[in-house]
């Protein structure tokens, strides 16, 4: 039981740390064309998983 804590606070950690490129990708790309708007959008994704994800950690 406390290895799958263990690992799921690592996913968890992880994913916080793609949710802060996410947001920085995201604002580069939004003023782009549709597809990099799309591209922004599901980095919108990651981000909003990562607040899932916080209590986790």
């Amino acid at each position: 039981m406390g290895e799958a804590v263990t690992q799921v606070r690592k996913v968890a950690d992880h994913l916080q740390t793609l949710a802060v490129q996410a947001d920085v990708l995201s604002l580069k790309y939004e003023s782009e064309s549709s597809r990099c708007r799309e591209l922004a959008w599901l980095l919108r994704k990651v981000k909003a998983l990562s607040i899932k994800a916080k209590p986790y950690i």
